[in-house]
């Protein structure tokens, strides 16, 4: 049978969602008989494929791939690969889904514009009414748009998700996904540098679930020597296009360097990887991705000087001796005056953590405020507490809101602020703030049933190898 269009779809512990995943595909307007869908059974040990073999039996145009063991989601992509018929294959993950109209929409627009590549508009779904602000990985297009080269919209280099994407079978030989944390990246981006004509579709959502029982977020070891490789391999694409998101990677490991209670140690074996990985960024670079982004922090003297020191030396310089420049930060107020959350309608304000802290945020260009998200900081697992009497509503804390301090185990924490703001021109938000240590967000964890029962916590080295050093 001739299908329109192929969904590879990669099955791991995910009962509790992968009904509603399937419910989306069998529903789209364009037929489930048109639709090629590719359960990849990863050695799932729950009751998911029970609940697919009911869809298997009622439609045809269902096939299972089951590996003997878990080989992870890059490896279960690949695989299912092999098993495309039709000339366009899309992945859809086992625990998000898709608006009805998805694929009729888009095929139909690929079809007409003579696409390769055809991107469609994602939003995070976290089961409640909240959507996350979009963030720089998250390119949405606010018009339907062909571009005929990616030096057109530079920023699309940063949408490097698999899954908010057609590909063209043209495009098959570049999808050869990896084993690592971030297997989307470089397969994601060599697709978008070779194809030929890519469409925007602003008329079709893709749903990324944000489960708040993951652990994902929590930054390992393997977190970051896996995005090291991908810095590596994205020097090797040699396009000059990809700088910018080098500049971010490159970034967010700093980050991660920065912040985290790393043992020191480890701390240096992460810089010379990501020595090894990076190549020489210039001024002229920075400056770009600055224009591009002028409100996310940037490393700027950090990443111009990585190469010019040794591990041990660039930590001692831009981490240990010069700390209180590097807990700078941004806390973030967002406003709903009709349109819901979103980054057009935020204020920013620069800060250093404290452990009390008074920020008072302007709300003059808004109007018909009827609610404002807080986001203390980035990055970071914290506790908070909110000591002013505001009208908390909901927050995306581990505990309750009734608290006398709220626990967060994500990096992306926010009070949601609920009441009637129309007659005020700045609110005043004062927060204690502490940013939780190894000892603390393992202990959280072992209370949660053991969620990371192999988490390794060492106690800090507090001198660096050089200091003890005989003259």
């Amino acid at each position: 049978m001739s299908y329109e269009l192929s969904v590879i779809i990669p099955v791991y512990n995910v009962e509790k969602y992968i009904g509603e995943c399937l419910d989306s595909v069998v529903n789209q307007s364009i037929g489930i008989d048109n639709i090629e869908v590719i359960v990849v059974n990863d050695a799932t040990p729950d009751n998911s494929m029970d609940i697919i073999n009911e869809y298997v039996e009622k439609y045809p145009s269902f096939k299972v791939i089951s590996n003997k063991s878990n080989k992870g989601l890059g490896e279960s992509r690949n695989i299912g690969l092999k098993y495309v018929t039709s000339d366009y294959v899309t992945f859809l993950d086992s625990d998000d889904f898709i608006s009805q109209n998805a694929y009729e929409d888009s095929v139909s627009k690929i079809k007409k514009f003579g696409c390769d590549l055809l991107i469609y508009n994602w939003e995070t779904y976290t089961g409640s009414d909240y959507v996350e602000p979009i963030s720089v990985h998250q390119q949405n297009t606010l018009e339907n748009k062909v571009i005929d080269d990616i030096n057109q919209n530079p920023k699309l280099v940063f949408s490097t998700a698999s899954w908010n994407k057609i590909y063209h079978k043209s495009l098959f030989k570049y999808l050869n996904y990896s084993k690592g944390l971030y297997e989307d990246n470089l397969v994601t981006l060599s697709a978008l540098i070779n194809a030929k004509r890519i469409f925007l579709n602003k008329d079709v959502i893709y749903y990324h679930r944000k489960n708040s029982e993951s652990i994902t977020e929590n930054i390992k070891n393997s977190n970051v020597f896996d995005l090291c490789d991908i810095i590596n391999g994205l020097f090797k694409l040699n396009d000059e296009i990809l700088t910018p998101l080098i500049i971010k990677f490159i970034n967010d490991i700093l980050f991660w360097v920065y912040y985290y209670n790393w043992d020191v140690a480890a701390e240096i074996e992460f810089i010379d990887k990501l020595k090894k990985s990076s190549g020489k960024i210039t001024e002229n670079q920075l400056d770009y991705y600055r224009k591009l982004f002028p409100d996310v922090l940037l490393y700027y003297g950090d990443i111009l000087d990585l190469n010019n020191y040794d591990a041990e030396t660039f930590l001692a310089k831009y981490k240990y001796f010069n700390r209180l420049n590097k807990v700078n930060s941004q806390a973030s107020l967002y406003v709903d005056a009709g349109n819901g959350f979103n980054e057009s309608d935020k204020v920013a304000i620069d800060y250093s953590p404290l452990k009390k802290n008074n920020l008072e945020f302007s709300l003059e260009k808004f109007d018909n405020i009827s609610k404002l998200r807080f986001d203390p900081l980035e990055g970071s697992f914290v506790k908070c507490r909110i000591t002013n009497n505001l009208p908390i509503s909901d927050a995306n804390c581990d505990n309750s809101v009734d608290d006398d301090c709220q626990i967060f185990t994500n990096l992306d924490p926010y009070y949601v602020l609920d009441a009637d703001f129309s007659d005020i021109s700045s609110i005043q938000i004062n927060f204690d703030l502490e940013i939780l240590t190894n000892d603390d967000i393992a202990n959280l964890f072992r209370q949660k049933d053991n969620i990371i029962n192999d988490l390794q916590v060492k106690p800090k080295k507090r001198k660096f190898s050089f200091f003890n050093k005989k003259e």
